[in-house]
């Protein structure tokens, strides 16, 4: 026991859980020197193919594929040509497409992804007598950005498995030609050719509606922070911006969404600025701090790269991370520690975490959560000790 009777609290009791509701909820039990924290906090992410600034983004991960190894029932690495919720792909060797780690995590005004894999992330080939090697290979994230499964599509429909619903948009990489393509925006919020038409009208002037929709009828851009630029200059508020409606296989348009590869290429890292996403009707942006989305990772590359005997699309898609809570504040890192004034505690938490309120509670059965008074202005508060159990939390207000 320390002078005042309380335990300190080490960061490495510390879980993180990602919850819609509290972008930072640390409990603290003074007497035995629990920590749980809720969050899904900002990270500054740097794209230039140093992945150590993801340390402290927590992993998810996939199997190593082979034969045999299975994923919730399904080959790991397969084939993209079943489309039906129920089907069982077909298992294809292809050690470049095989996911096995992913990461994901944003700032103030970007989304970020970190990819590793068995093989050569992004691995074409820009030999023209090596036709066999043009192929193509994406890097997707694939986001449900109204947190519903109303809209949007489910992921069997494109071939990738294990599925999941709700999808709308798309960030993503292609690589084409030996080189990294486009980085571009992609909208699934359409059922046939004329709505399909409705929503390339809509994104000419930085309109995406999120609709119902399907894998088959999707829009993809490139976004460029210039009026001249893109094809398409975006009106205001977005009037210093254009785009340019791209298709697969080039020509190379390269903008706002970028991707960065490890030397031995096993390693990628990917951001796509919020703005990227465009606005609703109502002109607010379709990704903004305070929104919950799901995500979907994958790897894939066409039919051309499939080492022999295989002579197929291969894809493979890790678990969706679901309920991920855009916070606008960092990892809060709440801490205690005895007061130098006897018979108190002082509660701290990270300069950028200013805003969350502090609460208290004398029991976490049936807990009664007050306020700190004054805690939503600061980052520091000192209390008296008391002689029971007290519990701690941060919330977003």
């Amino acid at each position: 026991m320390n002078p005042v009777g309380i335990p300190s609290v080490a960061h490495g009791s510390r879980r993180f859980i990602l919850r819609p509701q509290f972008i930072a909820r640390c409990v603290l039990l003074l007497t035995l020197g629990i920590a749980t924290v809720s969050a899904a906090p900002t990270h500054n992410i740097v794209i230039d193919g140093d992945f150590s600034d993801w340390a402290g983004v927590a992993s998810h991960y996939d199997p190593v594929s082979g034969p045999g190894i299975l994923h919730h029932g399904i080959p790991d690495t397969h084939d993209t040509d079943h489309k039906g919720a129920g089907d069982i792909p077909v298992y294809v060797n292809h050690p470049d497409i095989d996911l096995v780690e992913y990461k994901f995590t944003h700032d103030e005004s970007n989304l970020y992804a970190y990819f590793r894999a068995t093989g050569a992330i992004g691995n074409t080939s820009s030999n023209a007598t090596q036709s066999s090697q043009q192929g193509r290979y994406y890097v997707i994230v694939t986001l449900d950005v109204d947190n519903s499964l109303a809209t949007g599509y489910g992921l069997h429909e494109g071939g990738y498995y294990p599925t999941s619903y709700g999808y709308d948009m798309n960030m993503e990489v292609e690589y084409f030609n030996g080189t990294f393509n486009t980085g571009h925006y992609l909208n699934h919020g359409a059922t046939n050719a004329a709505q399909l038409n409705i929503a390339k009208q809509d994104q000419t002037n930085g309109i995406v509606r999120v609709l119902p929709g399907t894998y088959q009828y999707y829009t993809q851009w490139v976004w460029f922070d210039s009026p001249n630029t893109g094809t398409n200059k975006l009106p205001p508020p977005d009037d210093y911006a254009s785009i340019t409606f791209v298709a697969d296989r080039g020509p190379v348009y390269q903008g706002i969404l970028r991707i960065a590869r490890s030397a031995d290429r096993h390693e990628a890292e990917m951001v796509a600025p919020f703005r990227g996403f465009m606005r609703d009707l109502q002109g607010n942006p379709i990704i903004t701090l305070g929104k919950t989305i799901g995500i979907s990772i994958s790897l894939e590359a066409s039919q051309q790269l499939a080492p022999p005997p295989a002579n197929s699309w291969a894809s493979d898609t890790g678990d969706p991370i679901l309920g991920y809570y855009l916070s606008p504040y960092p990892e809060p890192q709440l801490q205690i520690a005895p007061a130098v004034q006897d018979g108190h505690i002082v509660l701290t938490w990270a300069n950028g975490a200013t805003g969350l309120v502090l609460k208290q509670s004398t029991s976490l059965v049936n807990p009664d959560w007050q306020t700190v008074s004054g805690s939503d202005t600061t980052n520091r508060v000192t209390l008296p000790s008391g002689t029971g159990n007290a519990f701690f939390r941060l919330e977003e207000p």
